[in-house]
């Protein structure tokens, strides 16, 4: 069942995301998360399940099942807003 977007209005669409964090300074990504996006203007939303799934993996300090390796761009020469 689609919902309407809170944002725009428009309908969510079901699908699957990778969910990007920070965790302690770390950055952490969580690959093939089910969630509502809306197509127009790009909300996402994840279902308060998945939320505590993703919760109880960062708290559990399980093992990973993947290392990435991610660039890192610094614009601190930028005024700030």
């Amino acid at each position: 069942m689609s919902r309407a977007c809170p944002v725009c209005h428009h309908l969510m669409k079901g699908t699957r995301i990778r969910h990007v964090q920070t965790w302690h300074d770390q950055v952490v990504v969580f690959d093939h998360v089910p969630a509502e996006v809306c197509d127009h203007c790009g909300e996402v939303l994840l279902a308060g399940w998945v939320v505590d799934k993703i919760n109880n993996l960062l708290w559990s300090k399980a093992p990973a099942t993947q290392t990435i390796l991610a660039p890192l761009y610094d614009l601190s020469d930028l005024p700030a807003a």
